[in-house]
């Protein structure tokens, strides 16, 4: 006979969730998941070993890990998925905000993102002043916002998209 799990998990590539049962009690410990992505980074037992990872990024895209250079997005997501979750990142305790008012906790992972999120994030503080990494970080959370939210085609999501267009104006009339 099986033992039932005292959470329900849910993933894809990019991460995975582990929600309610016994963590919707704010009291338990992110010690109760069994990571999928990645190792249990708060048990004494598990060693984790040092190594340095190279990331490489041409035009804000992520192209290659440790010298290896990826033309396939998503052979790149599962390597940085192993890179990282070999290193514990990625694990996360959140208490979000549904779309319906209602309030959820889950242990998130995303070793992946985080590995990649960490490289990008030392990229632009080397390269941007305080005023631009502030503008990053307030469109970073309206974006994530509207993604969350489905809302993926929503016209602020797409102005960070490139613009191309032929206007005709007269400006004498403005």
């Amino acid at each position: 006979m099986s033992v039932e799990k005292a959470y329900s998990t849910d993933s894809n590539m990019l991460g995975a969730t582990h929600e309610a049962k016994d963590l919707e009690y704010l009291n338990s410990s992110v010690k109760i998941v069994n990571p999928i992505m990645g190792v249990k980074f708060w048990d004494e037992s598990v060693k984790i070993p040092a190594e340095e990872v190279t990331v490489r990024f041409e035009q804000g895209h992520p192209v290659a890990l440790n010298g290896k250079t990826f033309s396939d997005d998503v052979e790149m997501m599962l390597e940085a998925n192993r890179i990282g979750g070999r290193h514990g990142l990625g694990m996360s305790d959140q208490i979000e905000n549904r779309i319906i008012e209602a309030k959820s906790r889950g242990i998130y992972e995303a070793p992946g993102m985080a590995l990649l999120h960490i490289a990008y994030e030392r990229l632009l503080t080397g390269i941007h002043n305080e005023d631009t990494i502030e503008q990053y970080h307030a469109h970073g959370r309206q974006l994530g916002r509207l993604l969350y939210q489905g809302r993926w085609f929503d016209s602020q999501a797409l102005m960070s998209a490139g613009l191309s267009a032929t206007l005709g104006c007269q400006p004498d009339h403005w």
